[in-house]
């Protein structure tokens, strides 16, 4: 699971939530000092697919790009496919993960806050089922539990607890 922060603490707080990453922009300060406190990070690159023909010191960083065909500008140029990550809607998520890419999907959205925590949590259930590579959310606990539920119905991880209905 993905999720923005502008802050130290902002990506502590997500990481303790249960976030696998935190997107930090382009703020080389802020990416320095959140691997310094040991969080894993994804580095975000919108719209940079055109200034890839060279790496620019981005070694071991995710480039995220604005859908498949930024994508596959990327891969023309050189990066390596398994460190671009393709954003885009839940609709077009099947179709991009059986292309093979990495995909992440903001659950999110411009949906309102009352209904937001429930629609998150749906939308990245479905998202997950499909094969989507991150998800990204304000909504970082709930969205976990609910990722994690998701595994447990598929089988790729083993519930929390389990009670036998033998009696």
């Amino acid at each position: 699971m993905l999720t923005r922060v502008s802050s130290v603490a902002e990506a502590s707080e997500a990481a303790r939530a249960g976030a696998r990453f935190v997107d930090a922009g382009t703020d080389e300060a802020l990416v320095l000092a959140i691997r310094q406190a040991g969080l894993g990070v994804l580095i975000c690159g919108t719209g940079a697919a055109a200034d890839l023909g060279r790496d620019n010191g981005n070694a071991g960083r995710q480039l995220l790009c604005a859908g498949p065909a930024e994508a596959d500008l990327a891969a023309r140029r050189g990066i390596a496919r398994d460190r671009i990550v393709v954003q885009v809607t839940a609709s077009e998520a099947a179709d991009t993960v059986r292309a093979g890419w990495l995909t992440l999907v903001d659950v999110d959205g411009d949906i309102a806050v009352a209904s937001g925590v429930a629609r998150a949590g749906a939308t990245a259930a479905v998202c997950a089922w499909l094969g989507v590579s991150l998800i990204s959310t304000r909504y970082v606990a709930e969205v976990r539990r609910c990722l994690d539920m998701t595994e447990s119905i598929r089988g790729a991880r083993l519930p929390a607890w389990a009670v036998r209905g033998l009696g």
